[in-house]
Order: structure tokens, then sequence, then C-alpha cells
């Protein structure tokens, strides 16, 4: 639903709560969860789309990448 949503039609989101679980899911290493880690990495790139002030907190998982 992020895709298609903006910060006019999201003023609300909380984006925080949602960024904890992603980085958790691009710090584990393990080669098994290599598909979580796309789908977190993904799911942070639109998060970025939709609503751009959510920026900050994805520039914290940069170390994890």
């Amino acid at each position: 639903f992020l895709v298609m949503s903006n910060e006019d039609t999201l003023p609300g989101f909380q984006f925080r709560a949602l960024y904890p679980p992603l980085r958790d899911c691009l710090a584990d290493e393990n080669e098994a969860n290599a598909e979580i880690a796309l789908t977190a990495c993904r799911a942070l790139t639109y998060l970025m789309e939709a609503l751009p002030r959510s920026a900050i907190q994805v520039v914290e998982a940069t170390p994890i990448l």
C-alpha cells in the first residue's frame, strides 16, 4: 500500500515503528534469510519513495548494508 501512497495520503503513518524490524532483517547474516533481507530492502526503498521524510531512518541502516 505504500507504493500507491505519499506523504499527503499517509499523514499519520508511523514509519518509525516499521523501520526497526526491517533493519533487523537486513542485519541477519544468515544466508538462508537472503530472500527476507531482499524483501526488507525493497520495503525500505518503497518507504523512502512514498515518505521521503523517512529517509533519515533508512540512512541509519547504511552500516548494515
